[in-house]
């Protein structure tokens, strides 16, 4: 029976329209409301019939009603938005490029993680439903452009999805009209309210990020749904020219304006009155170089030149990564760019988030990194200055960003009134000079708004802004225990730091200290500048820069103002492939009396399998979490009829899927100092290599179709990463890694390091305030009491050839867990 025919619904609910579960007539929707309709939803617009973001709840003064008004306005903005898919295929489609879940994934994971994190702060006492928030639970970051390892899960139907949003929804209201913690809001960060913020919050990245994914849908399964901000009126304007648009004419003119040499502070203050997420808070100063930068962001018109000049067909201008990505994409124009005559006149109309219009040349071009990092050099070519240079053209930084901002949004002495999303709606948010917080449901005109006091435009809103930054922690940063992972995963020099939100921010992403980050192949509402170094002082001052942690790895990923430290940084991920190849495949050259650590995988493995035949585990399935090089992974395949391995490092999974290939891969080896000789590592003959297949993956968040593993191996993995508790959360629960009955292997010399693992999350090897310890083991049985019985453990030394008479050796605990039965 239908959700919406079969529940005993109350009476102000019983009386909403009854929508079909399939079809593509327009205007008609998949569900009904399941909190309140948008006429009766704060932030209703009852002149334009539109709803429209509320600005920022302030924590410090805010009602439960306030709260709840809140709430409502997060949550209908999202119903409002998936009315826009017109069919079950719209919501079950996977994207074009395969790198996200499906729209019912992104429908359902807000209300999964309000339950989820209400529960860790326990303001809920259970479930609502343990299944779905598990699939529902973690999105997706992916690894790669071409990981397309992807949405082989049979997600739930759109009318079960729905009934579970209803029961959360009355869950949610319930705690925010009734529980007795509301009277702690005051001290957000330290209140369990905190977790009904986030889950607002959340929701609203989420609200962003699916309009990006149905402006990806092919546009007749969407439409405009009704009550979504329209898009602005200069979507409407006669195409004045269908290409060669003109600057001046088509578009403005985007001339540099010169910034003096400054300083910068970044950091919200945790006395602030509104949510933040973990990475906004901290602090540093930084003194930032004169610089000049573009006035406007780079328009629609700007870019069509670099595209009319075969800028995405010539290798010289992209980066390796990015010509990587292009090619593999065969990407000709940017993403939203739709050809509409025959090639060679590069015709191009804009796709919106529900459907194409002429192309608006003066709106700000969305574009990825790699897309922003081409045209920079395309640019410098055009101005006749050498790629290289220290003073050519690029992307600007954080720090850059924070000094083009207009005075009043860093005047530290008005309060709150710095901060504009904490005042203006979407319905007023333009006359304060910003799209932002919905106030349109589109791009504007870059010169729209009047310029900053600094001269530039659109400093904050209508798209975000690219930086050359890498996404890092601020001096004094640290998680929230309700949220450990939300920043810490990304701390790895692979996500770019984008700032000053777009027309679809609303909340926290609109305020003046939110700091996002995305893959450089990301499609977000992205757009960039172009900043001139000054050419007595060109050098680049990033927020990352010299940055000591957290970070992702057993090294420092980020830039360094110690030249020594960059020579290092570039050779030490090489020497780690170079010390893991040996490791697992090479014990020739291992000397006599060091011979008891060689074959760590053969050992490991061989140890592993009395178990498995102890316990008639069974030799199905076979999961090797943080594999490297893959020595374990084909050592599982003896006896296991599939394996899977994964790992977050991109040069250890592509030498080990080349293993799985050919069999071998040669290799460096260091001898002495910088001498070196050739190897050849080699899988063992007589192993199956078509049982195994590796993937790059990231431990926190592996994809929600793999479960029920006969045996998951976690190897040496646990203290080289940031979230160790979270990577390991997997293995219980619905749609848990280990079945019933199944082993888990945890292998770990448990080093800590406050560099790569924050000390509040190591799992042991501390000291109590009682004065007890906790170690590492302690830790493990705590963490898995009610889901696995440690049933066998041992110590087994492992060796790494650092050089030809230099080793290093530790001594790996191996414990081997059984999961108990549900």
């Amino acid at each position: 029976m239908s959700f919406l025919a079969s529940r005993s619904l109350p009476a102000a609910r019983a009386a909403l329209p009854r929508y079909p579960l399939s079809g593509s007539v327009r205007g008609a929707s998949l569900v009904a409301w399941t909190g309140k309709s948008p006429e009766t939803t704060p932030g209703f617009d009852k002149e334009k019939k539109v709803l429209t973001s509320l600005p920022l709840v302030n924590a410090a003064t805010c009602s439960r009603e306030e709260l709840h008004d809140y709430f409502d306005n997060t949550w209908t903005l999202t119903e409002v938005l998936f009315r826009s898919l017109r069919s079950e295929e719209a919501f079950f489609r996977p994207p074009a490029h395969n790198l996200r879940h499906p729209k019912i994934f992104y429908y359902s994971h807000p209300a999964a993680l309000y339950v989820n994190k209400l529960r860790v702060a326990g303001l809920l006492p259970g479930h609502i439903n343990e299944y779905y928030e598990r699939i529902f639970e973690t999105g997706v970051d992916e690894m790669r452009w071409d990981d397309m390892s992807k949405n082989h899960m049979k997600w739930p139907s759109i009318e079960e999805c729905a009934e579970y949003r209803y029961k959360v929804y009355k869950a949610v209201s319930d705690v925010i009209m009734n529980h007795p913690d509301f009277n702690t809001l005051g001290q957000l960060e330290k209140s369990k309210f905190w977790a009904v913020i986030l889950g607002f919050e959340h929701e609203r990245i989420h609200l962003e990020t699916s309009s990006v994914l149905i402006r990806e849908l092919p546009a007749d399964l969407v439409q405009t749904p009704e009550y979504f901000p329209g898009l602005h009126p200069s979507a409407l304007r006669p195409i004045q020219t269908k290409s060669n648009p003109i600057a001046g004419v088509h578009y403005p003119k985007n001339d540099f304006i010169e910034v003096p040499t400054g300083d910068v502070t970044l950091g919200k203050d945790r006395a602030w009155p509104t949510f933040g997420w973990d990475n906004e808070y901290g602090q540093k100063t930084a003194t930032v170089p004169a610089f000049a930068a573009n006035k406007f962001k780079v328009t629609n018109g700007e870019f069509w030149h670099f595209v009319n000049s075969g800028g995405y067909l010539t290798q010289r201008y992209w980066t390796n990564g990015g010509w990587e990505w292009r090619s593999f994409r065969n990407t000709k124009r940017p993403h939203f760019w739709v050809p509409t005559g025959p090639a060679g006149l590069h015709q191009y109309r804009l796709r919106c988030i529900f459907g194409a219009i002429d192309m608006p040349w003066d709106w700000p071009v969305v574009v990825n990194y790699h897309e922003a990092k081409a045209f920079a050099a395309w640019k410098n070519e055009q101005e006749g200055s050498a790629p290289d240079a220290p003073d050519s053209l690029r992307i600007l930084t954080e720090l850059e960003h924070v000094r083009i901002r207009d005075k009043r949004l860093l005047d530290t002495t008005i309060g709150t009134q710095r901060d504009p999303v904490m005042h203006h709606s979407g319905k007023t948010m333009p006359a304060a000079g910003f799209n932002l917080n919905l106030a349109y449901g589109s791009e504007t005109p870059v010169d729209l708004f009047p310029a900053a006091s600094s001269g530039f435009h659109d400093v904050m809103g209508n798209t975000w802004e690219w930086c050359e930054d890498h996404f890092s922690a601020l001096p004094g940063f640290k998680v929230h225990p309700y949220y450990d992972d939300f920043s810490l995963p990304c701390f790895d020099a692979l996500h770019n730091i984008i700032m000053g939100g777009s027309w679809a921010s609303t909340g926290d992403e609109a305020s003046v200290f939110a700091r996002f980050h995305f893959r450089p192949h990301f499609h977000q509402f992205s757009s960039f500048r172009l900043v001139r170094p000054n050419k007595t002082n060109p050098a680049i001052v990033t927020s990352c820069t010299d940055n000591q942690g957290p970070f992702v790895g057993t090294s420092n990923p980020f830039r360094s103002t110690n030249a020594k430290q960059k020579t290092e940084n570039a050779h030490l991920q090489q020497k780690h492939l170079q010390e893991a190849l040996h490791q697992h495949y090479d014990s020739e050259t291992v000397p006599d009396f060091l011979k008891v650590t060689a074959n760590y995988p053969q050992r490991l493995t061989s140890f592993i399998e009395a178990f498995v035949k102890k316990f008639g585990s069974g030799h199905s399935r076979a999961l090797d979490v943080g594999c490297g090089v893959g020595g374990v992974s084909f050592q599982l395949s003896k006896s296991f009829r599939e394996v899977i391995g994964v790992d977050l490092s991109l040069p250890v999974i592509e030498a080990a899927k080349q293993l799985q290939e050919k069999g071998r891969i040669t290799y460096k080896c260091i001898t002495e100092g910088e001498l070196y000789e050739n190897r050849e590592a080699t899988v063992p003959a007589g192993l199956d290599r078509s049982r195994v297949q590796f993937r790059q993956s990231d431990a926190y968040c592996l994809p929600a179709e793999m479960m029920d593993f006969d045996l998951v191996v976690v190897s040496n993995l646990l203290s080289d990463i940031p979230l160790p508790s979270s990577a390991l959360g997997r293995m219980v629960g619905p749609r848990a890694l280990v079945r019933a009955g199944g082993l888990l292997v945890i292998a770990s010399p448990y080093s800590w390091d406050s560099h790569v693992t924050p000390r509040d999350l190591w799992l042991g090897g501390f000291s109590n305030p009682d004065g007890s310890t906790t170690t590492s083991i302690d830790g493990l049985k705590g963490l898995f009491k009610d889901a696995f019985e440690l049933v066998g453990h041992t110590e087994m030394p492992v060796a790494t050839r650092e050089q030809g008479r230099k080793f290093k050796v530790e001594v790996t605990h191996v414990s081997v867990w059984r999961a108990k039965a549900n």
